[in-house]
């Protein structure tokens, strides 16, 4: 029989009840408590779930004493996330944490060692990785059907209303919300489909007059990768139309990658000759809840295998995390941020950066 692993479900906003749904239906996990500080969101997944009211805790350390879990998912918001995590792992509990690990990289490693220290698994939530879309062209360039990659543009055109119910409120009031919250998505995909590790990058931020939040909502970057790889980027939560606009074109030296929708309409053309792009087949996914189910399948998979870094791992986050920082860092400043350089002052040690990570997902 599979091992089951008691699980304790920690934060119950817009995306905790996405996590109550998977964990539910994931058969190698049995949910052995929530916690939220709110009563009313533990009343709700009472409610729907026929919880008992003992399961059921306001304070993280209460929790983790009564419950004694195998395995915390942690869905708190990024303000908080680095003291419950280290909270987690000294439990010595394995972890899996939304991104991102922190709104600090220097934070972030600090929970990393602590994962190492104790032994303990500990992954992040980059659910875009295992979007249909994103694994394909991974495969595709993996493939090396149509050569290298040598350079790219990615928009990401959008009217988010922070307001709207099912969405989580803080990123109306944090620091750099379309950076931490959104752009870091983007970023973490650019990593991983092209296999690449960025350089440098210089970054400009902005906020609109009529943006409704606090803090920058729009992100312009140019991010230089190894391989030789460019990508420029633009993205915005602050729109002045309802029209989103969403391109990510990929040039290799022997054809080209475009995806028109955020996630799917991924489309190849074969040759420097194409006049049009062919379709790329790709099965239907539920918009952010089944790319969260396989990452939460794989995981589980791997701790059942006792991998002591499952993928999407907390160390192979730390180098998308970075990139954020470094677009603040060169936004503050006005500089190009060399990656190497960041990565010294922050002192993250050179064996994270040269460790592979393996057992990615594939198309």
């Amino acid at each position: 029989m599979p091992q089951s692993f008691r699980t304790l479900l920690v934060g119950l906003g817009a995306r905790g009840r996405v996590w109550a749904r998977l964990l539910d239906e994931e058969p190698r996990v049995t949910v052995a408590g929530y916690v939220d500080k709110e009563e009313e969101r533990l009343a709700a997944v009472r409610d729907a779930s026929r919880v008992r009211t003992t399961a059921c805790f306001t304070d993280l350390a209460d929790a983790l004493r009564t419950v004694r879990p195998d395995l915390v998912v942690l869905a708190t918001p990024p303000m908080d996330r680095s003291g419950d995590a280290l909270a987690v792992l000294a439990h010595g509990a394995h972890l899996l944490c939304e991104k991102p690990l922190t709104l600090d990289l220097g934070e972030a490693v600090r929970v990393v060692e602590a994962a190492e220290q104790a032994g303990r698994a500990l992954a992040v939530g980059v659910n875009f990785r295992y979007q249909h879309c994103v694994t394909r062209a991974r495969a595709i360039v993996r493939s090396g059907e149509i050569g290298c990659p040598a350079f790219s543009r990615y928009v990401y055109w959008r009217n988010r209303d922070g307001y709207r119910p099912g969405l989580n409120r803080y990123p109306l009031t944090m620091r750099q919300p379309m950076l931490y919250e959104q752009s870091i998505h983007h970023f973490d995909q650019i990593r991983f489909v092209y296999d690449a590790e960025v350089q440098r990058v210089s970054c400009r931020c902005h906020n609109p007059p009529w943006s409704m939040y606090r803090d920058d909502a729009t992100v312009s970057a140019v991010l230089e990768l190894s391989g030789g790889i460019l990508v420029t980027y633009i993205g915005t939560w602050s729109a002045q139309t309802r029209m989103t606009d969403f391109e990510w074109r990929t040039d290799f030296d022997r054809g080209a990658l475009v995806q028109r929708q955020m996630f799917s309409d991924l489309s190849i053309a074969r040759g420097p000759d194409a006049e049009r792009v062919v379709p790329v087949p790709l099965p239907a996914q539920e918009q952010l809840v089944d790319d969260a189910r396989l990452l939460l399948a794989h995981v589980v998979e791997q701790l059942a295998a006792g991998t002591p870094r499952p993928h999407p791992s907390g160390l192979d986050h730390l180098k998308t995390l970075a990139v954020v920082a470094a677009c603040e860092e060169s936004h503050q400043t006005g500089r190009a941020i060399l990656m190497e350089d960041l990565y010294a002052r922050h002192h993250v040690p050179d064996r994270w950066l040269t460790w592979r990570e393996a057992g990615r997902p594939e198309g």
